[in-house]
C-alpha cells in the first residue's frame, strides 16, 4: 500500500507543480494519508485517475462544482498544505515582485487557464463516467 500511496501522490504533486515531488512531501503525504483516509477503502474515482493518467486538477475542479469528489479535493488540499511549508515551493505561494502589469497578466492568464481546465474537466467527467 505505500508504494500505491507514494506513486499517488507524486502523481498528484505533479498536477499541481512544475517541479517533481520533494521526497519529504512524498513521505509525509503517505503519513497523513493513512491518518486521515484511516478505515476508508480505497477511492475507486482516485484510483480511476491514476489509472488512466487523466487531469486530476481538471477533474477536480469540475467534480467541485457539483459538490462530488471529495476525496480527491481532500488529497489535492492536503499535498498544498503539504508544499507550502517547504522554501523549495515558496514561488507556487507567495510573489516577492512588485510588478502591476504582470500581475494583471497573471490574473488574466488564470482565469483563461480556470477556464480551460474546468471545460477539459468536465470533458473528463464525461468520457470516462467519473460520476
Amino acid at each position: 500500500m505505500t508504494d500505491d500511496l507514494a506513486a499517488e501522490a507524486r502523481y498528484l504533486h505533479a498536477a499541481l507543480f512544475p517541479q517533481a515531488a520533494d521526497p519529504a512531501i512524498v513521505e509525509r503525504y503517505c503519513d497523513a494519508h493513512r491518518l486521515l483516509f484511516a478505515g476508508e477503502p480505497p477511492s475507486p474515482l482516485v484510483s480511476r485517475i491514476l489509472e488512466r493518467r487523466l487531469d486530476a486538477e481538471a477533474i477536480e475542479y469540475a467534480l467541485r462544482r457539483r459538490n462530488a469528489g471529495r476525496e480527491l479535493t481532500r488529497k489535492l488540499q492536503m499535498l498544498c498544505y503539504l508544499a507550502e511549508a517547504r522554501a523549495a515551493y515558496q514561488g507556487e505561494f507567495v510573489n516577492r515582485k512588485t510588478r502591476r502589469a504582470g500581475a494583471i497578466l497573471a490574473l488574466a492568464a488564470a482565469a483563461l487557464r480556470s477556464r480551460w481546465k474546468l471545460l477539459k474537466g468536465e470533458l473528463l467527467v464525461r468520457r470516462h463516467g467519473l460520476l
